[in-house]
Protein backbone atom coordinates (compact mmCIF):
# COMPACT_ATOMS: atom_id res chain seq x y z
CA UNK A 1 0.00 0.00 0.00
CA UNK A 2 1.07 3.40 0.42
CA UNK A 3 -0.41 6.25 -0.48
CA UNK A 4 -3.88 6.35 -2.74
CA UNK A 5 -0.89 3.85 -3.30
CA UNK A 6 -0.31 0.11 -2.89
CA UNK A 7 -3.56 0.51 -3.78
CA UNK A 8 -4.07 -1.15 -7.34
CA UNK A 9 -0.47 1.34 -7.73
CA UNK A 10 -2.35 4.70 -7.43
CA UNK A 11 -0.70 7.43 -5.77
CA UNK A 12 -2.98 10.00 -4.73
CA UNK A 13 -1.23 13.39 -4.59
CA UNK A 14 -2.21 16.86 -2.85
CA UNK A 15 -1.23 20.15 -4.46
CA UNK A 16 -1.34 23.74 -3.61
CA UNK A 17 -4.69 24.17 -5.79
CA UNK A 18 -6.18 21.03 -3.70
CA UNK A 19 -6.42 19.46 -7.01
CA UNK A 20 -6.16 15.53 -6.87
CA UNK A 21 -3.40 14.10 -9.45
CA UNK A 22 -3.65 10.68 -10.14
CA UNK A 23 -0.22 9.17 -11.12
CA UNK A 24 0.57 4.93 -11.77
CA UNK A 25 2.85 3.72 -9.52
CA UNK A 26 3.58 -0.50 -9.27
CA UNK A 27 1.58 -1.93 -5.64
CA UNK A 28 4.13 -1.70 -3.09
CA UNK A 29 6.86 0.60 -5.02
CA UNK A 30 7.21 3.50 -2.25
CA UNK A 31 9.41 1.89 0.31
CA UNK A 32 7.67 2.58 3.42
CA UNK A 33 7.00 0.61 7.38
CA UNK A 34 4.75 1.12 9.90
CA UNK A 35 5.16 4.83 10.60
CA UNK A 36 5.56 5.80 13.94
CA UNK A 37 5.36 1.99 15.64
CA UNK A 38 7.54 -0.19 17.14
CA UNK A 39 8.86 -4.16 16.98
CA UNK A 40 6.51 -6.23 18.62
CA UNK A 41 7.43 -9.12 20.60
CA UNK A 42 8.43 -12.25 18.11
CA UNK A 43 4.78 -14.31 17.56
CA UNK A 44 3.05 -12.40 19.49
CA UNK A 45 0.68 -11.42 16.48
CA UNK A 46 0.08 -14.92 15.67
CA UNK A 47 -2.54 -14.24 13.44
CA UNK A 48 -0.16 -12.21 10.97
CA UNK A 49 0.38 -13.65 6.94
CA UNK A 50 2.91 -12.39 4.04
CA UNK A 51 1.58 -12.83 1.19
CA UNK A 52 4.60 -13.03 -1.12
CA UNK A 53 4.94 -12.92 -4.88
CA UNK A 54 8.83 -13.57 -6.72
CA UNK A 55 9.92 -14.37 -3.26
CA UNK A 56 9.46 -10.99 -1.92
CA UNK A 57 7.06 -9.87 0.82
CA UNK A 58 4.20 -8.20 -0.81
CA UNK A 59 1.18 -7.33 1.37
CA UNK A 60 0.18 -8.79 4.95
CA UNK A 61 -3.04 -10.37 5.80
CA UNK A 62 -4.33 -12.49 8.90
CA UNK A 63 -5.37 -16.26 9.46
CA UNK A 64 -8.85 -16.15 9.86
CA UNK A 65 -9.07 -20.18 9.89
CA UNK A 66 -7.11 -22.94 8.91
CA UNK A 67 -6.92 -22.80 5.19
CA UNK A 68 -8.14 -19.24 4.75
CA UNK A 69 -6.73 -15.59 5.11
CA UNK A 70 -8.33 -12.53 4.82
CA UNK A 71 -6.33 -9.59 3.14
CA UNK A 72 -6.98 -6.86 0.46
CA UNK A 73 -8.30 -6.85 -3.13
CA UNK A 74 -5.45 -4.97 -4.36
CA UNK A 75 -2.95 -7.02 -3.68
CA UNK A 76 -3.56 -9.62 -5.73
CA UNK A 77 -5.39 -6.95 -8.75
CA UNK A 78 -3.39 -7.63 -12.17
CA UNK A 79 -1.57 -10.34 -10.38
CA UNK A 80 -1.88 -14.32 -10.41
CA UNK A 81 -2.72 -15.28 -6.72
CA UNK A 82 -2.22 -18.76 -7.24
CA UNK A 83 1.59 -17.57 -8.30
CA UNK A 84 1.70 -16.01 -5.03
CA UNK A 85 2.78 -17.92 -1.38
CA UNK A 86 1.53 -16.85 1.94
CA UNK A 87 3.82 -17.22 4.81
CA UNK A 88 2.23 -17.70 8.75
CA UNK A 89 4.15 -17.99 11.80
CA UNK A 90 6.78 -15.62 10.48
CA UNK A 91 8.56 -12.80 12.92
CA UNK A 92 11.37 -11.91 10.92
CA UNK A 93 11.24 -12.29 7.27
CA UNK A 94 14.94 -12.17 6.43
CA UNK A 95 15.63 -15.36 7.45
CA UNK A 96 14.13 -18.70 7.68
CA UNK A 97 12.33 -19.03 10.86
CA UNK A 98 11.93 -22.57 12.54
CA UNK A 99 8.26 -21.18 13.24
CA UNK A 100 7.21 -20.64 9.45
CA UNK A 101 4.64 -22.62 7.18
CA UNK A 102 4.38 -21.70 3.74
CA UNK A 103 1.74 -22.49 1.36
CA UNK A 104 0.56 -22.15 -1.40
CA UNK A 105 -2.93 -20.50 -2.62
CA UNK A 106 -5.26 -23.19 -4.04
CA UNK A 107 -7.80 -20.11 -4.78
CA UNK A 108 -8.38 -16.80 -4.42
CA UNK A 109 -11.50 -14.77 -4.00
CA UNK A 110 -11.78 -11.03 -4.38
CA UNK A 111 -15.04 -9.18 -3.66
CA UNK A 112 -17.71 -8.91 -6.27
CA UNK A 113 -18.46 -5.69 -5.68
CA UNK A 114 -14.44 -4.28 -5.71
CA UNK A 115 -13.98 -1.07 -7.50
CA UNK A 116 -9.77 -0.60 -8.24
CA UNK A 117 -10.62 3.17 -8.61
CA UNK A 118 -12.47 4.75 -5.30
CA UNK A 119 -11.21 1.21 -3.30
CA UNK A 120 -14.67 0.66 -2.23
CA UNK A 121 -14.99 -2.99 -1.13
CA UNK A 122 -11.04 -3.84 -1.22
CA UNK A 123 -11.31 -7.20 0.41
CA UNK A 124 -10.15 -10.74 -0.91
CA UNK A 125 -9.89 -14.26 0.30
CA UNK A 126 -6.68 -16.58 0.07
CA UNK A 127 -7.67 -20.54 0.30
CA UNK A 128 -4.20 -22.32 1.19
CA UNK A 129 -3.40 -25.50 -0.39
CA UNK A 130 -3.54 -27.37 2.95
CA UNK A 131 -4.52 -26.55 6.43
CA UNK A 132 -2.41 -24.73 8.94
CA UNK A 133 -0.49 -26.24 12.19
CA UNK A 134 -2.07 -23.57 14.46
CA UNK A 135 -0.04 -23.36 17.79
CA UNK A 136 2.44 -20.90 19.12
CA UNK A 137 3.23 -18.84 16.49
CA UNK A 138 0.43 -19.58 14.07
CA UNK A 139 -2.95 -18.59 15.30
CA UNK A 140 -7.04 -17.55 14.29
CA UNK A 141 -8.02 -13.84 14.46
CA UNK A 142 -11.77 -13.26 14.91
CA UNK A 143 -13.52 -11.13 12.78
CA UNK A 144 -16.62 -8.50 13.91
CA UNK A 145 -19.76 -10.65 15.36
CA UNK A 146 -22.43 -10.79 12.51
CA UNK A 147 -24.01 -6.99 12.40
CA UNK A 148 -21.49 -5.32 14.51
CA UNK A 149 -21.31 -1.28 14.01
CA UNK A 150 -17.47 -0.42 13.65
CA UNK A 151 -15.96 0.85 16.40
CA UNK A 152 -16.32 4.32 17.76
CA UNK A 153 -14.91 7.24 16.81
CA UNK A 154 -12.10 7.57 19.67
CA UNK A 155 -11.56 3.73 19.87
CA UNK A 156 -7.46 2.83 20.06
CA UNK A 157 -6.93 0.04 18.16
CA UNK A 158 -3.47 -1.42 16.27
CA UNK A 159 -2.26 -2.65 12.98
CA UNK A 160 0.88 -4.30 11.88
CA UNK A 161 3.17 -4.69 9.07
CA UNK A 162 6.23 -5.71 7.18
CA UNK A 163 6.41 -2.40 5.41
CA UNK A 164 10.02 -1.67 4.57
CA UNK A 165 12.24 0.51 6.42
CA UNK A 166 13.73 2.73 3.49
CA UNK A 167 13.33 3.58 -0.04
CA UNK A 168 15.94 0.79 -0.69
CA UNK A 169 12.78 -1.44 0.81
CA UNK A 170 14.97 -2.85 3.26
CA UNK A 171 12.85 -5.18 5.35
CA UNK A 172 12.05 -3.97 8.99
CA UNK A 173 13.82 -6.41 11.97
CA UNK A 174 10.65 -8.18 12.55
CA UNK A 175 6.96 -7.33 12.58
CA UNK A 176 5.73 -4.04 13.46
CA UNK A 177 2.98 -2.48 15.04
CA UNK A 178 1.08 1.34 15.66
CA UNK A 179 -0.86 2.13 17.73
CA UNK A 180 -3.78 4.50 16.35
CA UNK A 181 -7.11 6.31 17.08
CA UNK A 182 -10.17 5.51 14.78
CA UNK A 183 -11.67 8.52 13.44
CA UNK A 184 -15.13 9.75 12.60
CA UNK A 185 -16.33 8.87 9.02
CA UNK A 186 -18.05 12.37 8.16
CA UNK A 187 -14.64 14.12 10.20
CA UNK A 188 -12.57 11.53 7.38
CA UNK A 189 -14.73 12.14 4.68
CA UNK A 190 -13.98 15.83 5.07
CA UNK A 191 -10.39 15.18 4.59
CA UNK A 192 -10.39 13.39 2.12
CA UNK A 193 -12.90 15.75 -0.07
CA UNK A 194 -15.76 12.98 -0.03
CA UNK A 195 -13.85 10.62 -1.97
CA UNK A 196 -14.64 7.87 0.84
CA UNK A 197 -16.98 5.52 0.05
CA UNK A 198 -19.74 3.32 1.87
CA UNK A 199 -18.03 0.53 4.26
CA UNK A 200 -14.50 2.59 4.78
CA UNK A 201 -12.81 2.67 8.29
CA UNK A 202 -10.42 5.69 9.08
CA UNK A 203 -7.73 5.45 11.69
CA UNK A 204 -4.58 8.14 12.61
CA UNK A 205 -2.47 8.95 15.48
CA UNK A 206 -4.03 10.07 18.62
CA UNK A 207 -1.59 12.92 18.87
CA UNK A 208 0.66 15.42 16.57
CA UNK A 209 2.85 12.85 15.51
CA UNK A 210 2.69 10.75 11.78
CA UNK A 211 1.91 7.22 12.88
CA UNK A 212 -0.17 4.49 10.77
CA UNK A 213 0.91 2.26 7.98
CA UNK A 214 2.21 1.92 4.73
CA UNK A 215 2.99 0.71 1.46
CA UNK A 216 3.88 -3.04 1.85
CA UNK A 217 1.49 -3.22 4.96
CA UNK A 218 -1.61 -3.10 2.54
CA UNK A 219 -4.48 -6.10 3.59
CA UNK A 220 -2.90 -6.19 7.24
CA UNK A 221 -5.72 -6.14 9.49
CA UNK A 222 -6.51 -3.04 12.13
CA UNK A 223 -7.47 -4.80 15.78
CA UNK A 224 -9.59 -3.07 18.50
CA UNK A 225 -10.17 -5.33 20.92
CA UNK A 226 -9.93 -8.55 19.84
CA UNK A 227 -11.22 -8.80 16.57
CA UNK A 228 -10.38 -7.61 12.91
CA UNK A 229 -12.60 -4.46 12.59
CA UNK A 230 -10.26 -2.93 9.51
CA UNK A 231 -7.82 -4.35 6.60
CA UNK A 232 -5.30 -1.76 5.18
CA UNK A 233 -6.29 -0.06 2.27
CA UNK A 234 -4.78 3.24 1.43
CA UNK A 235 -3.53 6.43 2.91
CA UNK A 236 -1.97 9.90 1.75
CA UNK A 237 0.86 10.67 0.23
CA UNK A 238 2.93 11.00 2.93
CA UNK A 239 2.31 8.09 5.40
CA UNK A 240 0.65 8.89 8.74
CA UNK A 241 0.00 12.02 7.85
CA UNK A 242 -2.72 13.24 9.88
CA UNK A 243 -4.39 15.39 7.06
CA UNK A 244 -5.11 12.59 5.02
CA UNK A 245 -6.18 9.73 7.63
CA UNK A 246 -5.47 6.25 6.72
CA UNK A 247 -8.41 4.36 5.53
CA UNK A 248 -9.50 0.66 5.88
CA UNK A 249 -11.90 -1.58 4.33
CA UNK A 250 -14.37 -2.18 7.53
CA UNK A 251 -14.53 -5.67 8.04
CA UNK A 252 -17.69 -5.86 9.69
CA UNK A 253 -19.63 -5.35 6.64
CA UNK A 254 -18.16 -8.22 4.72
CA UNK A 255 -18.73 -10.89 7.50
CA UNK A 256 -21.89 -12.24 5.88
CA UNK A 257 -19.66 -12.41 2.23
CA UNK A 258 -16.94 -13.80 4.04
CA UNK A 259 -18.52 -17.12 5.40
CA UNK A 260 -20.92 -17.34 2.78
CA UNK A 261 -17.42 -17.73 0.82
CA UNK A 262 -15.98 -20.29 3.13
CA UNK A 263 -19.07 -22.47 3.50
CA UNK A 264 -19.41 -22.84 -0.18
Amino acid sequence: MGSWAGAGGCLLLSVATSTLILLTRPPGSWGARIIGGHEVAPHSRPYMASLRFQGQHHCGGFLLRARWVVSAAHCIKDRDPLAGLVVLGAHDLRVAETTQQVFSIQDAFTHPDYQPSTHANDICLLKLNVSAALGGAVGLLKLPRRGARPPKAGAWCQVNGWGAVSDFQDLPPGLMEAKVRVLGSDTCNNSWSGRLRPAMLCARSGDSRRRGFCSADSGGPLVCGSRAHGLVSFSGLWCGDPKYPDVYTQVSAFVTWIWGVIQQ
